[in-house]
């Protein structure tokens, strides 16, 4: 990925440069992404084409260069990179043409454009040059070849010319209508002739010319030929779709000998035609064996007869298993380019070694379609991978033995020699794949108690984070510190009958219910009485995080109970952090209890504090603050949340003070009830608060969700009834 300082430079002279602020503010500023000014290099080539379903979407490459694929909407974008405008600008292009605002995205696109070196300021690695100046490397010596000693190359540059001579001098015969209706009947006929040619019990293992060592280099002779005709059939083809063929040569992949072309110019063409291009290797392979296997049917057994069908029965086994859709071979790519899915291999087996479990487990959704079609692919593809190993090593293992053991059996140093050469040809390569795949899959073996573990406790993690969500005094907390509370709870399990908390008891413990039903007791008298019940998800004991909380009720678990428990040191401190939030919360709770002391509300359970708490809004006052003013209409209903307020009621020229309110006693009912002017003045004695509910809220908590309307109706009537007490 490019650096930041490198987007900095770009475009320089069309930054204005800031003169206000600090030196870091100017710096923030030249390395914002929002003010870059990307602009495309003038030597890239576009080509527009459409997908099976007609979408169309562009292919962008630089000669020698990777190629990247745009949609519709960022290729758009992409057009419009000429230095002039700004990423923030390139923002408001996309939501114009997409209808979305998403940053994110145009971001993503220039950081592309800019990885593939297709912008004008090149990508600058700053760790890789640094690393590069403090550890240099020796140069390496002349080096025939490139790749590993399980994937060595030999690569020939400058061949385009060459198959573009074949094309033209006959290779263009092949794609004319008469030769694929001929190639097709070749093919059907010779496999006919192979399968007759098998019953008939025709060895392909059988010695050439009396020699079993003639005969197995005569199979590795028609590998090295067919694998030539299958690479020229790929480069042919691109070339007559008017690709260009950048390399080719001769390739070792584990020891075996193959050959290899670069047709990746096929990303230029529509779908079918990869398809095509893909299609053609496998494809004169097939025609290749069709034609021997008709030669052999038709000659007398002999030396010919028994080349041709080596070369038959290698091509025939060669060409299937590149169809194998599960190997990143020819099938594969058909397959990838029929579904219009671009690393289908890598993208499903990425899928099914992580995602798919937090999809499955974590998240509990059920899987798309496209994830159905990743977990499936990437499921056989890693099982066949392992298991290819064990059928390739028992398929030539059951083969080689017959014409080994009389190989090694036989006298002289020679035959003995080429016995263990033929072996290790075939025996290296499969034991270097399988003990790579093997030491692989033991790493994920025993890394799978940890990643199970890690589910586990992501599930765990999130259910508990759901339960936190609903905790009201804990609402805008940010997801991280969530996130360290619910891995920092005990689960407590408490049976059916047992008492969770006594009343009147000190204690420091917080707890919310993950499972099960309680009920709240309140002793009165001498005797407790049932004032309701708490369920999954509910909350109690947050008095006790404020230190010193004295039980209010007893909890007596109606069913067997999962406690999620938190004790008030850890409490605050798996909440540390910015202390604003602590402050919050703090005063959140605070709030909270504040509320739950008023004996209007003492009856109230814990949903319907959250619910009032959030609608309650607090208003300071000052000595001689009027807070209502007889005669006016009534808007509000108010509740004395500190301090004292004298209510006065003026009587022509007589004042009369009334009554005197304390915390806890309200006002204001009575305008809202009966829909009539304030009947007297509230003012402020000395400083404090009261809690004010406008006259929406007031119908809608009160009367409707708190089922407080009775008592303050009877309140107001006898306020009413009774004007020397004081009627407002």
């Amino acid at each position: 990925m490019p650096s930041s300082s490198s987007v900095a430079t770009a475009k320089r002279r069309t930054t204005p440069r800031s003169t206000s602020g600090s030196v870091w503010d100017q710096l923030a500023e030249r390395t914002s992404l929002a003010n870059y000014r990307p602009e495309l290099r003038a030597d890239l080539i576009w080509v527009r084409l459409t997908t099976r379903h007609g979408e169309p979407y562009a292919m962008v490459y630089r000669p020698g260069s990777e190629f990247l694929r745009l949609d519709e909407v960022d290729a758009y974008l992409a057009e419009r990179m000429d230095g002039s405008r700004q990423v923030s600008e390139l923002v408001i292009d996309y939501s114009e043409r997409a209808g979305t605002m998403d940053f994110e995205a145009v971001a993503e696109l220039v950081m592309d454009l800019r990885a593939y070196d297709f912008l004008t300021d090149p990508p600058q690695d700053v760790f890789g040059d640094l690393e590069a100046v403090l550890h240099p490397v020796a140069p390496q010596r002349f080096r025939f070849g490139h790749g590993s000693m399980l994937d060595l190359q030999f690569p020939l540059k400058g061949i385009d010319g060459f198959v573009s001579w074949m094309h033209d001098h006959g290779g263009w015969i092949f794609f004319t209508r008469p030769a694929l209706l001929a190639s097709v009947i070749v093919t059907l006929l010779g496999l006919a002739a192979c399968v007759a040619e098998i019953v008939r019990g025709h060895d392909p293992f059988a010695p050439l010319g009396g020699s079993r060592i003639a005969g197995i280099l005569a199979l590795v002779v028609a590998y090295v030929v067919v694998t030539f005709i299958h690479e020229s059939a790929h480069a042919l083809t691109s070339k007559h779709f008017g690709g260009r063929i950048w390399e080719g040569g001769f390739n070792l992949y584990y020891l075996m000998p193959a050959w290899y072309v670069d047709v990746t110019d096929g990303w230029l063409q529509p779908w079918y035609r990869r398809i095509a291009i893909s299609w053609a290797g496998p494809y004169s392979g097939f025609i290749l064996a069709g034609c021997c296997c008709l030669l052999v049917l038709v000659l007398p057994a002999g030396f010919l007869a028994t080349v041709l069908f080596k070369i038959a029965i290698v091509s025939y086994f060669n060409d299937a298993l590149n169809l194998m859709p599960l190997l990143k071979l020819d099938g594969y790519y058909i397959l990838a380019d029929w579904l219009e899915m671009p690393k289908l291999r890598e993208r499903a087996l990425a899928f099914i070694a992580g995602p798919l479990w937090r999809v499955l487990f974590v998240d509990r959704e059920k899987l798309t379609r496209r994830e159905v079609l990743y977990t499936v692919f990437g499921a056989l593809a890693a099982v066949y991978s392992f298991a290819s190993i064990f059928i390739a090593l028992a398929w030539w293992g059951r083969r080689l033995r017959p014409l080994v053991q009389p190989l090694w059996l036989t006298p002289g140093l020679l035959t003995k020699v080429f016995a263990a050469l033929v072996v290790a040809a075939i025996a290296v390569p499969l034991a270097i794949a399988f003990g790579r795949r093997l030491w692989r899959y033991q790493r994920h073996i025993r890394s799978a108690p940890q990643k199970a573990k890690e589910a586990v406790e992501a599930i765990r993690i999130r259910d508990r984070l759901s339960l936190l969500q609903d905790v009201a005094f804990l609402e805008g907390v940010p997801e991280a510190v969530a996130e360290r509370l619910a891995r920092a709870a005990r689960v407590r399990m408490v049976r059916h009958g047992s008492q969770v908390i006594r009343q009147g008891d000190r204690g420091d413990e917080f707890f919310v219910i993950a499972d099960g039903r309680a009920s709240i007791l309140v002793r009165s008298q001498g005797e407790d009485r049932l004032v309701g019940h708490y369920a999954t998800g509910d909350f109690f004991g947050e008095r006790a995080l404020l230190g010193g909380g004295v039980r209010a009720a007893t909890i007596l678990a109606d069913t067997a109970l999962k406690l999620l428990v938190f004790s008030r040191e850890v409490f605050w401190t798996e909440l540390a952090g910015p202390v604003g939030w602590q402050a919050r919360v703090r005063e959140a709770l605070e709030e909270r209890q504040r509320v739950q002391a008023v004996p209007l509300f003492k009856g109230l359970g814990e949903r319907q504090l959250d619910v009032l708490a959030v609608k309650l809004e607090m208003q300071p006052f000052a000595p001689g603050d009027v807070l209502v003013r007889q005669g006016d209409p009534g808007d509000s209903f108010y509740v004395v949340r500190d301090g004292l307020v004298d209510v006065n009621r003026q009587d022509g020229r007589a004042r009369h003070k009334l009554a005197t309110l304390k915390p806890g006693d309200y006002f204001g009912e009575m305008a809202l009830l009966y829909n009539q002017p304030r009947m007297a003045t509230v003012v402020g004695k000395d400083e404090g608060s009261v809690w004010r509910l406008d006259r929406q809220d007031f119908r809608d908590l009160v009367g409707r969700y708190l089922e407080l309307e009775g008592p303050i109706a009877r309140k107001a009537r006898s306020r009413r009834l009774a004007p020397s007490r004081g009627r407002r």
